[in-house]
This record gives C-alpha cells, structure tokens and sequence, in this order.
C-alpha cells in the first residue's frame, strides 16, 4: 500500500492518478472494474460524475447520499442503502450500475471523489473480503490526496476553457525545450497560430458562440498534434504549439494539415434575429519558426519570429501558412 501511494502521488497527471487507482483495484481487490466520481463545483449545480463511452453516472452534492457519506465515514456496501427510504433512488443507480463497494475520496474536510468498486471476479468469490474493505480504505486516503494534487496542478497549467496548456506552462515548457534543443543539437519548431476574424463572430453571434469555436478549434489541435507536442492557448483567440525534435519542413506539414482541418470545421449559430441557424466556417492563420543554432537564441526571439511570420499571413490573405525563414532571406537564420 505504501508503495501505491508513492507511485500515485508521483504523477501530477489527473488521468493517470486515475488510472492507477482503477488498476490497483483490479490487480489488488479483483474488482470487474472500478469508476470514480469526481467532484464538479459548478456555478449552478455542484455534482459528482463519472463519464465514459459507454456509460454516466451524476450525483449533485445536494442528494441525500451525499449528506449520508458525510455522517457514515468509510466503505459503504451498497446493500447497507436498500432499506434507507431516502437513498432509494441511488440505491437503483448503483445497483444497474453493478456496483457492490462504494468509498468517498475525502480531502480535509470534504468530499473529492467517489470510488465506486463493481463485483469481484467471479474467480475470486461473491463479496469483498473485510480485509480488501480495509485495504480499500487506505487506498482511497492516498487517492484522495493524488486526485487534488493532481487537480491543483492542472489549475496551474490549463486553460480552463480549451483544455489546452496555459500561457504560463507554455512560456516555462518553451524555455526548458530551447535548453534541450541547444545541448543536443537537436530541432525545435514554434507555430504561432491565430483565428481570421474572430471578432466579428463574437460582435454578430455573441460570445457563448465565440466561446464554442474556441473549445472546437482547441480540440482540433489537440487531435491534430503527437503527445510530445505542447499545445498552449497563447491568449484571447491565439494559440501557439511547440514541436520538439521536429524541422521546419515537418512543421510546415503538420501545420497545413492543421489549416485544413480547422478551415473543414462548420458551426451552426443562431442568426442576428435568432430565429433561425446559419452555417459558419473559420479560418486560421499560422506563423512558424524554426529554433536556429548558430545564434543566441532566446525564448522571446522563437516567439518574435513565429509571431512576425503569424502577422504576415493575417496582412497577405489570411488562411495560410507561412515561414519565417521565407519572409527573413535577408536576415541571419
């Protein structure tokens, strides 16, 4: 159990915290699976869910069996809930669910998480054994511990809204890949990406719509970049996506097959009367630069480069991509 907890309290990365947990209860407990339900502090109604592909679990904060965790600390079985009127309905839940074992991930003095234990393999019997419940228990303090880690550090690092890396991380991310890709002679490319006429979709069809072809776009990217590459909203409608060991060449391809992708993108808004829809597309433009060697080349330099080759594509036309090497044959590069 000690070394449980330090492998989950050494990983920063809420899905792999989750992960982890998931698989310990399968490797440790021979649990047929395990789902947790994580705390959403929504503006308008706070709830614990639990989202797959193949099923949703929600519990607002206010139900009943949220009040009856607080006052029952520790594992519940979820027979204990099927005479208790009041808890009838999650009761139901957990039941069509498959659900036999249910712990609430406490941090402090509140609720985090709900991990949630569905029936043992059948190999290794019908019911948890009070040993596993145990077990189980001191699992769920260290999870509780990781999961809030875990969630104070993407605070740190996401933005919020595109689910892609802050503007903060990526400046720190760009100073250690710059450190890298000069003690190792190795290439780093920078693109510097920003959405043609963002305003006027905001001033005609109003910021939740804004809002909506922000988190697309930002999905778009994400979908369109290898997990070595660090995706950032740089601000407002700009984005920015540092390639480690890629040259300008790869760049220049991995950036026009972004460009199509966001250009293929369609959104349905509300027309200026609001009665009807209308079909709307958007456009980026892309400016990249690659990390040169040959010079005392600095963070904000990548980012100068990466930005003036941006501003050229936005003042010649909009929705292409374009070098700064190209457009600097005069210069140093």
């Amino acid at each position: 159990m000690l070394e449980i907890g330090k492998t989950l309290n050494a990983s920063l990365s809420l899905k792999d915290v989750l992960d982890i947990i998931v698989l310990t209860c399968s490797g440790h407990f021979h649990s047929s699976d395990a789902i947790i339900l994580l705390s959403n502090d929504g503006i308008e109604q706070p709830y614990y869910e639990y989202t797959s592909e193949t099923e949703k679990i929600q519990i607002l904060s206010s139900d009943p069996f949220i009040h009856f965790m607080n006052e029952n600390r520790g594992v519940l079985l979820v027979e204990e809930l099927k005479n208790n009127p009041r808890l009838g309905h999650t009761y139901q839940l957990f039941k069509e669910k498959g659900i036999d074992l249910v712990i609430p991930l406490r941090f402090k003095s509140r609720i985090n998480g709900i991990l949630c234990l569905k029936k043992k393999e059948k190999q290794f019997g019908t019911n948890y054994t009070e040993d596993e419940k145990k077990y189980v228990d001191i699992l769920a303090g260290f999870a509780s511990v990781a999961i809030e880690n875990a969630r104070l550090y993407e605070i740190a690092t996401i933005d919020m809204k595109t689910r892609l890396y802050n503007h903060g991380y990526f400046v720190n991310q760009l100073v250690e890949e710059i450190s890298r890709s000069d003690r190792y002679k190795s290439e780093l490319t920078l693109m510097m990406l920003d959405l043609d006429h963002f305003k006027k979709i905001n001033d005609t069809y109003g910021h939740v719509s804004g809002d909506e072809v922000l988190v697309r776009v930002a999905h778009a990217i994400k979908k369109q970049v290898r997990t070595c590459d660090i995706p950032a909203r740089f601000g407002g409608e700009e984005f920015a996506i540092i390639l480690p060991e890629t040259d300008k060449k790869s760049a220049l391809i991995v950036a026009e097959r972004l460009r199509k992708s966001i250009e293929s993108l369609s959104f349905d808004f509300p027309d200026t009367q609001g009665n009807d829809h209308v079909h709307v597309s958007i456009t980026i433009s892309i400016g990249v630069a690659g990390f040169v060697h040959s010079i005392n080349m600095t963070e904000d330099i990548l980012i100068e480069r990466a930005d003036r080759a941006l501003y050229h594509a936005k003042q010649n036309g909009r929705n292409q991509v374009v070098l700064y090497q190209s457009i600097a044959k005069d210069e140093q590069t």
